[in-house]
């Protein structure tokens, strides 16, 4: 839908990429058509595309003495002079995504358009871009050849993107001796604790205790209940902090003890589960991991991990990642919030589908599409 009014007309365009909105936009709207705003597009129009791209564009200046209509303009508006130095800074990011001359394929824009198609956030992306280039161009005056030019804009781009990516997150495996879950309803921390309770404690010949906090949901503890029964472990349910207290300090201290803690929604987490993450969140010795779920969209994510800090987590783990293309929403969250990743899991398999996070696996699942991208520009 189209907003006008005598100094502004703003639309939004709908498409694949950022690149094919501009596109859109310049052939409408014009050359001028400066990009104000990218977001991820609202269910009702995602037939149209994932990305809703805003632009904006002055209509052209009526005849007369254009320099007083725009005075005259001005005065009316005094937002007016704020409005058009944004989009004066905008204009800069729209010549660096699409060349002026469109009609001639290039390499501008392609770590642009890879890094959207693996799904990271556009903010990061133009973050991303930047910093290559600045990377990029380093490496070409240090090594100052024709030749090792045209080699970087192969094989030197993808590694100088890998690096720039791997340089924004941590990645940190392994758990604390005693270590809590937490997270939304149904992002699979029962099923994590038990792969691994498998992986760093029986494997490790360590012994188990696991906890289960989950008691006001009926049937909340079972689960975790027959799972210790099936690996001959420790279990026990509690219903208080209080309870959870003792049961830890009765813990052997050569253990591992492992808490799972109930699914609050965003909704209830303030209302019910503050005493728990206050209680957690104390504790110095108490690892306390956010699990979530890959394939949530990105705006659900970032509501969900942003109501869950009450608990002060040190590490996120990501769940259902065979549900996604790549790693971008681990990825996005792990830099959003500075936390590292632990671990990632692509399925039920208890324990072979959970596997230690590491740099190498999550920058080669975001950058595997640029050499496509270079390619297709060739």
């Amino acid at each position: 839908m189209a907003i006008s009014d005598q100094t502004l007309h703003v639309k939004s365009f709908f498409a694949n990429s950022v690149p094919e909105a501009i596109e859109m936009a310049r052939q409408e709207l014009g050359g001028n058509a400066l990009l104000l705003n990218t977001r991820e597009a609202p269910p009702e129009a995602r037939h149209l595309g994932p990305l809703e791209v805003v632009f904006g564009a002055c209509p052209p200046a009526a005849p007369g003495n254009s320099a007083v209509a725009g005075t005259n303009a001005a005065a009316a508006n005094p937002g007016l002079d704020d409005l058009r130095q944004r989009m004066d800074e905008m204009h800069h990011l729209l010549a660096r995504i699409v060349p002026q001359n469109t009609g001639k394929r290039n390499r501008d824009g392609v770590i642009e358009q890879a890094l959207l198609a693996a799904d990271i956030e556009p903010e990061l992306v133009y973050e991303l871009s930047d910093a290559v280039r600045q990377r990029a161009a380093k490496q070409v005056r240090e090594i100052g050849s024709v030749r090792a030019q045209a080699e970087l804009d192969a094989a030197g781009l993808l590694r100088e993107l890998a690096a720039e990516i791997e340089s924004r997150f941590e990645v940190q495996p392994g758990v604390g001796r005693i270590t809590a879950l937490v997270g939304p309803p149904g992002s699979g921390k029962t099923t994590t604790l038990v792969k691994l309770a498998i992986a760093e404690g029986i494997a490790q010949g360590r012994r188990v205790r696991l906890i289960s906090t989950d008691t006001e949901r009926v049937g909340g503890a079972e689960q975790l209940r027959t799972f210790a029964s099936i690996l001959g472990v420790n279990f026990q349910a509690v219903e208080s902090v209080s309870a959870l207290a003792q049961v830890i300090e009765s813990a052997p201290e050569d253990g591992l003890v492992l808490i799972d803690t109930p699914g609050y929604s965003v909704a209830t987490l303030k209302e019910i589960g503050t005493p728990l993450a206050e209680y957690l969140s104390g504790r110095q010795d108490v690892d306390t991991h956010l699990v979530l779920t890959a394939s949530m969209r990105a705006a659900s994510l970032k509501q969900v991990a942003s109501a869950y800090a009450i608990f002060h987590p040190a590490k996120l783990i990501f769940t259902r990642m065979d549900e996604v293309s790549s790693y971008a929403s681990a990825f996005c969250e792990s830099v959003r919030q500075s936390l590292p990743l632990s671990y990632v899991s692509a399925g039920q398999d208890i324990p072979e589908n959970l596997t230690a996070a590491t740099k190498q696996t999550i920058s080669e699942s975001l950058v595997r599409q640029l050499p496509e991208f270079l390619q297709a520009v060739a």
